[in-house]
């Protein structure tokens, strides 16, 4: 399965968030997440991670800090959308609903 450019990664983020988007660590995620969706296991657990609400959002970000993943609210926001994009773009490369 071939990945989304950098560049249509970066475009949608960019109209996501309303201002120039180039997060390369944001496109690594990216490609991690289209490998790792192949992985039933993982597919859940990434669609559980973008239907967080705004609470355990936080508590999601908490856990990233006791990992050593020091993030801003916005750069999580950056983190959900780069899952919400690579989940789509397996969905769409695979023929699999995201509504599983």
């Amino acid at each position: 399965m071939n990945q989304p450019s950098k560049e249509q990664f970066f475009g949608y983020m960019s109209d996501t968030f309303g201002y120039d988007f180039r997060c390369e660590r944001s496109y690594d995620l990216l490609k991690n997440v289209i490998r790792e969706a192949k992985e039933e296991g993982n597919l859940k657990e990434f669609a559980e991670l973008i239907d967080l609400n705004k609470r355990d959002g936080e508590i999601y970000r908490n856990y990233l800090a006791e990992k050593g993943i020091e993030k801003t609210p916005s750069e999580v926001r950056e983190h959900f959308a780069t899952i919400e994009y690579g989940l789509a773009f397996v969905f769409r490369n695979t023929g699999t609903s995201d509504e599983n």
